[in-house]
């Protein structure tokens, strides 16, 4: 193994040289291309030493590393995607070097077409959705006596459940909508409120894979549906599809 391995950021096809001519990735290294049969890898290099499956396991749990790697691994997947296709790889993949990437788009290389096909002409957008504040209750003064003082508490417990449940019925419905519109739709893992920011607790988080000729009419049904939930929706991207690449062809 040599001082540098190859970081792969994304592959995808017809991506013009000029887009990565000055656009630079992790450790301030260059991008460049590494070109198989019309597949192109994005490709970047750091430092083997930093890079091995031990330290890449290490500053897994180190979120300083982690959120500056996926910023500059983001930033050229999102710089290189507004001009192509791509199919991005997941943070840290990493190969002995260029050879070995064109091994592996030889390899894979009609999983890697047959990914990016389905992503050709299409962006992925997010719906966040958060239950509304429960209004504040009085429990109607001090409880004469210790049962009627659990007798309110369960009262206010089963009452906080049905509000819950009844937000989660709504998120459904709006995921079905957002799905409904979409070529495909992913539901990730709600984010508690010490990652959310937000107090309410989060009943959706989805993405969704909208044409780019159907975003107008997919936003307008998503907004309508939102506003009819009851609940607080949040729509972002449109973004790279990183939701909709299989793992498989990575």
């Amino acid at each position: 193994m040599g001082d540098e391995l190859s970081y792969v950021y994304a592959v995808g096809v017809r991506i013009p040289r000029g887009v990565v001519a000055d656009l630079r990735g992790i450790g301030d290294h260059p991008v460049r291309l590494v070109e198989d049969g019309g597949i192109a890898a994005v490709v970047g290099s750091v430092p083997a030493d930093e890079f091995t499956a031990e330290q890449i396991e290490e500053r897994l749990q180190d979120l300083a590393w982690i959120s500056e790697t996926a910023r500059a691994h983001h930033r050229v997947v999102d710089v290189v995607g507004a001009q192509a296709v791509v199919a991005p790889f997941a943070l840290a993949t990493v190969y002995r070097d260029d050879a070995r990437v064109e091994q592996i788009l030889r390899e894979r290389a009609g999983a890697f077409a047959a990914v990016l096909d389905r992503l050709r002409g299409r962006a992925e957008w997010g719906v966040k959705a958060w239950a509304g504040s429960a209004p504040q209750r009085s429990e109607g003064g001090r409880a004469s006596s210790g049962a009627e003082y659990l007798r309110r508490r369960r009262a206010v417990l089963r009452e906080s459940e049905r509000e819950t449940d009844v937000a989660f019925d709504a998120a459904e419905k709006l995921h079905g909508t957002a799905a409904g519109g979409a070529d495909a739709a992913r539901r990730h893992r709600l984010h508690e409120p010490a990652l959310s920011g937000r107090s309410e607790p989060m009943v959706l988080n989805g993405a969704y894979l909208v044409h780019t000729g159907h975003v107008d009419r997919w936003r307008a049904a998503v907004e309508e549906a939102g506003e009819r939930s009851g609940l607080s929706v949040e729509v972002t991207g449109p973004w790279v599809p990183y939701s909709f690449v299989d793992e498989g062809s990575r």
